[in-house]
């Protein structure tokens, strides 16, 4: 049976001031993956000039039965996708023309 030494939380909140000129022409979908003792979200904003990321990672157990092991894997692959998202940027004057 696995063990993890503590149930944790991961929370990252990062916002960029975008250059002038430049402006946000995509972010990722929000995510919002919640399996009760494990959660994951994410949340990206691109309004008013700048990037505006938050993540939090939440693990809430200490031991796991093998059973759970491929849910365990699927979720931290959907976690790993999530991660994995773009934020696509682009000049103000090619999104006027657009």
């Amino acid at each position: 049976m696995p063990y993890f030494e503590y149930p944790w939380e991961k929370l990252d909140e990062v916002t960029v001031e975008l250059p002038q000129g430049w402006q946000v022409s995509s972010v990722p979908p929000p995510q919002n993956q919640d399996a009760s003792l494990i959660v994951y979200n994410l949340k990206v904003d691109g309004s008013g000039g700048t990037v505006h990321v938050v993540r939090k990672l939440d693990l809430d157990i200490m031991f796991l039965e093998p059973k759970y092991y491929p849910a365990l894997r699927t979720f931290f692959q959907r976690v790993r996708t999530g991660d994995e998202e773009q934020i696509l940027l682009q000049p103000a004057a090619a999104a006027a023309r657009n």
